[in-house]
C-alpha cells in the first residue's frame, strides 16, 4: 500500500490526501479458484480493506469485483455466466458487504464469458440480466451504490462494428441512467478503455480513442451531461 503514502512528484501532494483521487481499488478482478468456498478471498478483502482505511479514511474504497455470485446466496449463482464462474472463489454479495468497502462493482464481458457460439441476442439477454440482478442486490441486500467498473466491445471479436459498439454503450448507459434517475444504486459506469493515439499496442481491442471515434465520444459525453443533470 505504498501508493497511499507516496507523494506525487509533480503536485507534491501525498496520494491519500489528494482530492482528485475518487477511490481506491483493492485488486482488479480477484479470483481464487484454489478455494472455491470463497473464504480465503473474503478474509483477504476484510484484512486489506481495514488496512487501507486505517491509512486513508478520506477516499472511497471498492474491491474490483467482476460480479460473480458465490456461496453466501447460492440461488444467485443462476446469474453467473458459467459453472466455471461458480468456482472462482469470489462472492459479489459477501465481498461487497465488508464494512470498509464503500461501493460495489461489476464488469461485463459477455463475449468472453459465454460460449463462443453464443448469439448477440443471447449476449444481450445475459447483459440485461447481469445488470438487473446486481442493481437489485445492491439496493436490497448490500445496501450500497454500485458502479459498472468495466464494459466494452472489442474490435478483435467476430462481427464487430463501430455501430454495434455505439449501440452497446448506449444500452449500458441507459440502464445506468435509469437506475440513477430513479434514485437507484447504480450511479456510474466506466467503459474499457479510453486511450490516446500511440497506445494502440497495449489496448487489446477494447481501446476507445476519442479523436478517432467521434461518434463514441459523443455518446460518452451525452451520458456524462445527463448524469450531471438528472433530477
Amino acid at each position: 500500500m505504498a501508493v497511499l503514502t507516496r507523494k506525487n512528484s509533480i503536485t507534491g501532494v501525498v496520494y491519500k490526501d489528494d482530492p482528485t483521487v475518487f477511490a481506491w481499488e483493492l485488486i482488479n478482478e480477484p479470483r481464487n479458484p484454489s478455494d472455491p468456498s470463497g473464504g480465503q478471498l473474503q478474509n483477504w478483502i476484510q484484512e486489506m480493506a481495514e488496512y487501507v482505511k486505517s491509512i486513508d479514511s478520506n477516499h472511497l474504497l471498492e474491491v474490483g469485483l467482476e460480479g460473480y455470485y458465490g456461496n453466501s446466496v447460492p440461488e444467485r449463482k443462476q446469474y453467473n455466466p458459467s459453472d466455471t464462474a461458480n468456482a472462482l472463489g469470489t462472492d459479489f454479495i459477501a465481498n461487497s458487504q465488508v464494512a470498509q468497502v464503500d461501493f460495489a462493482t461489476i464488469h461485463i464481458y459477455a463475449e468472453h464469458w459465454l460460449p463462443q457460439n453464443s448469439s448477440e441476442e443471447a449476449q444481450q439477454i445475459f447483459v440485461d440480466r447481469w445488470i438487473k440482478s446486481h442493481i437489485e442486490d445492491s439496493k436490497s441486500v448490500i445496501k450500497k451504490p454500485i458502479v459498472i467498473g468495466e464494459f466494452g466491445k472489442s474490435y478483435k471479436m467476430s462481427g464487430y462494428s463501430l455501430e454495434k459498439r455505439n449501440s452497446y454503450f448506449e444500452h449500458v448507459y441507459n440502464a445506468i441512467y435509469a437506475s440513477a434517475n430513479d434514485g437507484g444504486p447504480c450511479i456510474g459506469g466506466l467503459c474499457w478503455q479510453l486511450m490516446t493515439k500511440g497506445m494502440e499496442n497495449i489496448g487489446g481491442g477494447y481501446e476507445v480513442i476519442l479523436d478517432e471515434s467521434p461518434s463514441t465520444a459523443q455518446i460518452i459525453a451525452q451520458q456524462s451531461h445527463r448524469m450531471i443533470g438528472r433530477k
